[in-house]
């Protein structure tokens, strides 16, 4: 049902022809058609097939036309193709600029990218190392320690590093109040900073939309429960009696065809829609609060050498010391790209209300087989250019391969994303407790201040100043250490993938305890 939604909400001018009954009754009977060759677990009945065309309604409720919000494949998946500007995005590209063109031997390829992403910005360089990394109140330091409750998804070693903002409480802008973005010069770019909180500003109604959502999820709106039946199941049809014939020695694969093949009735949606999206929205306002989120900018370039993206992996981000809450994707740039996709899917619980023996029940309803994995894929969408994405980060996401357009051009892809930490919790340490960990930064601003007339420092001996650039407090880190650093956070971070799909994707059977 969510597939048939999506595959007509991304037709262009949906919400246009939503009100043309000729058009919802052609969409009708092209679902209707389509049918007779889906697999059963995709088959979708008349009933089914009108809910989602009412729901449709819905949806283009839930739509901002000013912002150009509107629902993604899935629940609290949002996106906008308008959210930012033109004239903001020119003004990113262009300030963006300053950290793509430098020497070749100074550009961040992320390990492991086989030379096609480029990082800009990434929040694991100089991120928080527990127990070196200082924060500074006033004339104290303290080192952060690691955190006291340690378990897979909680590293003993390393935090990304962001920023406070504040969101205005009338118009949802948004400004700074820490010093610094981690890895963001404040003075040499600081033609971007305005940018970025013009950027995240425009993300505001975008967030507030996936945690207003995220709040009203646990409610059961869409599926008919049998008055007087305590589990929802499969049953067969009338006039079979109750019975199918099952051979004494079938294998638990042909007793599965034998059920497939067999007349039945299934849970069915409601008749038609009765505002049950509305429903799962539970308002959230970001408006007056200050909101920690952490930046990143990165660009993937393909060459006629190096055509092909393979995909990512799937992912959450970050780990529990972030606490984020909530991802958003500005992509402001493409040139010769195929489209990609960006795929979500979440864990589950084991599904509850079916009787032990009532497989085909689950497979139908959620593609999930007894021994199979609690985990549902949430369909995808397409990474077009000047989309801005946001989701919940309980949601797995993966990026779909993709390939130039054009073999014999080069080309690329570029974003800016941002990572929100979990408003309700209790905040994390930022750049506004920790003053910038990059040696290069300090020593650059020593010298300023030994060239600077007016500074005491122009009046220190040569020996004097060497003396104290060469004694610098620990929690200042080299290129070289933050290097190590991240490769460090980068092996725990991907030795904690397979542990976590392991523990939080766990198959299900179908025996009552």
């Amino acid at each position: 049902m969510y597939a048939l939604s999506w595959a007509i909400r991304s037709k262009s001018e949906w919400q246009r022809k939503i009100s043309d009954p000729t058009i919802l009754e052609k969409w009708r009977k092209e679902a209707l058609d389509q049918q007779n060759a889906s697999r059963i677990e995709e088959k979708l009945t008349s009933n089914l097939i009108n809910y989602v065309l009412t729901e449709l309604a819905g949806y283009a409720r839930l739509s901002d036309p000013t912002t150009g919000i509107e629902s993604g494949p899935f629940d609290a998946i949002w996106f906008s193709d308008c959210l930012i500007s033109n004239e903001l995005s020119d003004r990113l590209r262009g300030a963006v600029s300053q950290l793509e063109n430098i020497p070749d031997e100074l550009k961040d390829w992320h390990p492991g990218s086989n030379g096609q992403v480029l990082d800009l910005v990434h929040p694991s360089l100089y991120c928080i190392v527990y127990n070196r990394t200082e924060s500074s109140s006033g004339s104290t330091s303290l080192k952060i320690d690691s955190p006291e409750y340690i378990s897979f998804v909680t590293s003993e070693r390393f935090c990304w590093l962001p920023s406070d903002f504040s969101v205005d409480p009338m118009d949802g802008s948004v400004q700074l109040i820490s010093p610094y973005i981690n890895n963001l010069h404040p003075t040499r770019h600081k033609a971007l900073y305005p940018i970025v909180e013009s950027v995240l500003g425009a993300f505001i109604p975008l967030f507030e939309r996936v945690l207003s959502q995220v709040n009203g999820q646990d409610q059961d709106l869409y599926c008919d429960i049998t008055p007087g039946s305590g589990r929802i199941m499969t049953k067969l049809s009338p006039g079979t009696d109750g019975k199918v014939e099952v051979p004494d020695n079938a294998t638990d694969e042909e007793y599965e065809q034998l059920e497939e093949a067999a007349p039945k009735v299934l849970p069915e949606a409601f008749e038609k829609y009765k505002g049950e999206l509305e429903k799962t929205i539970v308002p959230y306002s970001l408006r007056g609060k200050t909101i920690q989120c952490i930046i990143k900018l990165a660009n993937i370039h393909l060459t006629p050498e190096n055509a092909e993206y393979k995909g990512g992996s799937w992912h959450v981000e970050g780990m529990l010391n972030e606490n984020i809450v909530a991802s958003g994707i500005y992509y402001y740039e493409e040139e010769n790209m195929s489209e990609s996709r960006l795929a979500f899917r979440v864990t589950t619980g084991a599904p509850v209300y079916h009787e032990q023996w009532d497989f085909m029940c689950s497979k139908i309803l959620y593609r999930m087989s007894k021994d199979s994995y609690c985990c549902q894929d949430l369909g995808s969408i397409a990474t077009s250019a000047n989309r801005a994405l946001a989701w919940p980060n309980i949601y797995q996401h993966r990026v779909s391969p993709f390939r130039l357009v054009d073999p014999t051009k080069p080309g690329h892809r570029k974003i800016l994303a941002v990572f929100l930490i979990d408003p309700s919790f209790e905040r994390i340490p930022s750049a506004t407790d920790i003053p910038p960990q990059q040696a290069d930064w300090i020593f650059e601003t020593l010298q300023e201040l030994c060239t600077d007339p007016g500074s005491l420092f122009s009046r220190l001996p040569v020996e004097l100043v060497d003396l104290i650039a060469e004694n610098m407090p620990e929690t200042f880190m080299t290129r070289e250490e933050a290097d190590e650093y991240r490769l460090e956070l980068m092996k725990e971070r991907t030795s904690f993938i397979p542990v976590w799909e392991r523990d939080s994707s766990f198959s299900f059977n179908m025996c009552e305890h």
